[in-house]
């Protein structure tokens, strides 16, 4: 029998779980689809990668997919042999039944070649290690001669200043040549385990764990998980959780909340949250409504979504700066009364300057504005850096805000919270029937990778519909505030 052929994604895959490869080679379609964040990674992929090449003028692309692995394979020996090209970009290489392509080969001047593995990402990571390695690993098994071998990451300390990207400026390289070598031998072996494994006519037997989560999450887990009974309030609700905590309870056989033992040692939270499941109700730690005393009239809501280009777009910022492009605001009157302002920039343009004019203008000088964690303090911190003629005005904006999160979270605890604060979790508890289930859109980061994928389509009418299901998916997070406000001074 022939070995099974692996490549090097399913050897990383292999490497975090047997079963998960064994699905990804025998059972692909049981795997959850993509969403669009998933969506949004993959082409923030291509296009550091497609930069990167940019730093290697006169390079030649084997431009073969995977559907074409044979073509790629011959056109990558042909240049190897005859070519003259500073370097190769996607190249082909077997080793042992292990495919690979190299996101860039580099001919070096004093001979040999450096391999060079491209991500997204802004930090060296242990997975990245073991990526280039296994391609180091069929390299040298195919017979080339690598003397050299780097992960290239985005450099965040890297500022846009306009005009044409610095590539040199833009990138770190990490040189990873002699951790990765240490790696070869059992590369190797965890080859030959895999291509055994996978000669099996069943699926291995590995249960759900952490590490279907780690270094990636498994897109698997939901089907390997669809049998399991999860218990009614399990420990991993408690907030603050330390890992040697768990793996103590763990270790006694106890998975539920409510048999934590009373002399078991908890936080102060953790006692009220293990009290409250208990008792199957909410419970009241702290003076919440002196805290909600100190809001003053009118009392505003507000909230934004962002955006993070991995390649910086705008003048002054950095790989992943986040970029807000859209606010909303409640303005609630003496009486209750309610008044709605939004604003969502609409071109591919700097959306800060305007948006925070518009800002400026929704938020009067007056009044408390509430915000659900301290995410929006953050964006405008980071507006008043990038518009020095408004930092004193967003500055005046920051010193009246008041976060709802750290009240929920000091004062009341409901079994429905199920050991999250999120606004998403908390909203429904207290305000039966409300949620997000019948919004198009119903967290940031789908909220910004629509946002990006509307601004590239020639579909007026697409962008259109996308733009209105975020203005209503970021009005709903400020009168959600306002509902959980309200639903906190009825306590």
């Amino acid at each position: 029998m022939s070995k099974p052929s692996l490549s090097k994604s399913r050897f990383m895959s292999g490497s975090q779980c047997h079963l998960r490869l064994w699905y990804e080679t025998h059972a692909r379609e049981l795997a959850s689809p993509p969403d669009d964040n998933l969506q949004a990674i993959f082409d923030t992929g291509h296009e550091v990668g497609e930069l990167a090449c940019k730093r290697h003028p006169g390079g030649h692309l084997i431009a073969h997919d995977y559907l074409h692995t044979d073509e790629a394979l011959d056109e990558t020996r042909r240049i190897l042999t005859t070519g003259r090209a500073p370097a190769l970009f996607e190249a082909a290489f077997r080793h042992q039944g292990v495919l690979v392509r190299v996101d860039i080969l580099e001919r070096l001047p004093e001979g040999g070649w450096g391999l060079i593995e491209v991500k997204s990402a802004t930090r060296l990571k242990e997975a990245f290690v073991l990526d280039a390695a296994v391609q180091l690993w069929v390299l040298r098994g195919a017979g080339l001669d690598v003397r050299e071998l780097g992960v290239l990451t985005l450099n965040r300390d890297y500022v846009y200043e306009g005009g044409a990207l610095d590539l040199d400026a833009l990138f770190r390289l990490h040189p990873v040549l002699d951790s990765a070598t240490g790696l070869l031998d059992a590369i190797g072996e965890q080859v030959q385990e895999m291509q055994s494994m996978l000669t099996g006519a069943e699926a291995p037997d590995v249960s759900p764990g952490d590490h279907c989560f780690s270094p990636y999450s498994c897109p698997y887990y939901a089907h390997c998980t669809r049998d399991i009974a999860l218990p009614d309030h399990g420990i991993d609700e408690l907030p603050w959780l330390a890992q040697r905590r768990r793996a103590q309870l763990e270790a006694s056989g106890i998975n539920e909340i409510r048999n934590v033992p009373e002399d078991f040692p908890l936080n102060d939270l953790q006692r009220v949250v293990r009290q409250s499941i208990r008792e199957g109700r909410g419970l009241m730690h702290g003076d919440l409504q002196a805290q909600l005393a100190s809001l003053k009239e009118p009392v505003r809501y507000l909230d934004f979504e962002t955006f993070a280009p991995a390649i910086p777009r705008f003048s002054g910022t950095r790989p992943y700066d986040a970029i807000p492009f859209l606010f909303s605001v409640h303005v609630e009157r003496n009486g209750g009364t309610l008044e709605h302002i939004d604003h969502l920039h609409e071109g591919s343009d700097d959306p800060r300057p305007r948006l925070a004019e518009r800002l400026l203008d929704a938020l009067g000088r007056t009044g408390t504005i509430c915000t659900y964690s301290n995410y929006e303090r953050r964006v405008l911190r980071d507006l008043a850096a990038a518009l020095p003629e408004r930092a004193a005005a967003l500055g005046a904006i920051q010193a009246r805000l008041f976060d709802l999160l750290p009240v929920v979270r000091n004062n009341y605890y409901h079994p429905a919270f199920r050991g999250s604060f999120s606004i998403k979790r908390v909203l429904p508890a207290l305000v039966p029937e409300s949620g997000y289930d019948d919004l198009s859109i119903a967290d940031g980061q789908t909220a910004a990778a629509r946002y990006v994928a509307a601004l590239g389509s020639a579909d007026s009418a697409e962008r259109r519909r996308t733009f209105e299901e975020l203005r209503a998916y970021c009005a709903w997070d400020t009168l959600a505030m306002v509902e959980l406000r309200r639903a906190l001074g009825s306590l």
